[in-house]
């Protein structure tokens, strides 16, 4: 036998659905090809129409599939509160990306807590300025 040859029966018991040649897009609500989509909302999509581990086969979340042109794209920039400049991510810290309405930048940062680290008194050895004994002036 010939190894070219398939089988009728290839496949058969195969739990993965077939990929549709059309999804609708929520975005801009038409259906569009399914090459229009990225590979997540490909697979968010294919969740509604089957699901292997869902109750009945299916979710009950609807997802709400867009198109590459629909779909927000990743920020690469924020604006500093304090000096009000637009600078790339790699200028704030992690922390301050997070909430980028408050975002500080590294170098706005680093000025407050000099500023900081300048505003604090030495250290005194009383408040009063007296003399503290210690037990070597009482023996």
């Amino acid at each position: 036998m010939s190894s070219s040859k398939t089988h009728s029966a290839q496949n058969a018991n195969s739990q993965e659905p077939k990929l549709p040649s059309v999804l609708f897009c929520y975005g801009c609500e038409k259906e569009k090809p399914i090459h229009s989509f990225s590979k997540t909302q490909i697979t968010k999509a294919m969740s509604n129409i089957h699901n292997r581990y869902a109750p009945k086969g299916r979710t009950t979340k609807r997802h709400h599939t867009t198109c590459k042109q629909c779909t927000p794209q990743q920020n690469t920039s924020l604006t500093c509160m304090v000096c009000t400049k637009t600078m790339p991510l790699d200028k704030f810290a992690k922390a301050q990306r997070k909430n980028a309405e408050k975002a500080r930048c590294i170098e706005c940062m680093k000025k407050q807590q000099d500023e900081d680290t300048d505003d604090s008194e030495d250290y005194d050895e009383s408040e009063d300025g007296s003399y503290n004994e210690t037990w070597d002036d009482i023996l």
